[in-house]
Formats: structure tokens, sequence, C-alpha cells
């Protein structure tokens, strides 16, 4: 099975630190963190993600600008989109940007191990 990478994009440390624990299973799988949007797209600037999830609502930039950045430089990585502020205006604008997964909190840890460990799959509807 081939090394996946994840990036984790939340600027509640201890939301990076939960997802980073319940998605880390084994050595064939990298996990990075950012805290800001500025930060991952530095951080895409010299390393590939398998797959990215992002919370919305951040200082500075929100989720969606990331989101836009990946889709607009075509990096292949898959998307999830987390919010605690769900709207279908919200749904709409990221369905636009090309995500694969739109969830709104407390997303189940199981859902998220799910859609990780489907990374060499197409997405599904979660």
């Amino acid at each position: 099975m081939a090394q996946h990478t994840i990036l984790i994009v939340d600027d509640e440390a201890n939301q990076r630190l939960m997802l980073t624990q319940a998605l880390r299973t084994n050595d064939e799988r990298e996990i990075a963190t950012a805290a800001s949007v500025s930060e991952a797209v530095e951080w895409l600037d010299t390393h590939n993600a398998d797959l990215i999830i992002t919370d919305y609502n951040m200082p500075s930039a929100n989720g969606l600008a990331l989101i836009a950045h990946v889709r607009q430089r075509a990096l292949p990585a898959r998307i999830i989109l987390i919010t605690a502020y769900y709207s279908p205006e919200l749904q709409e604008a990221a369905q636009k940007l090309g995500v694969d997964y739109f969830l709104t909190k407390p997303v189940p840890l199981s859902l998220l191990r799910r859609l990780a460990n489907d990374l060499g799959n197409p997405p599904t509807d979660a």
C-alpha cells in the first residue's frame, strides 16, 4: 500500500491534535497540520497531500479560500470541508469549488477514518 499524506487545517490546536490522533493508524500515512490557510498554502508549495481536511471558519481566510487555491493549482488532493456553520449557500459554494465531502460538526471520527482509508477509491457520498 502506498503512503498517503493528509493535511489537516484548523486554527484550533485541540482540533488538529484530535484529528491527527484519530487518523494516525499506521506508518503508511503521513499527517501534517496547519493552523491557517496561509500556513497550509505555504506547506502545499513544497509538499503534496492526498487528502486535505479543512475547517471552514478560521481567522484571516476561510476554508473556501484554501479549496479555491488547491483547485486553481489543479492539485489532485481530495478535500473534506468541516463546518459548524452550515447553510445551503455555503454547501453550494463548496460544491462549486469541487469539495469532495462537506461535513457538519460534530463529525463522527469513524466517518473521517473511513474517508481517509478510502483514499485509493473514488469519492462517494458521505
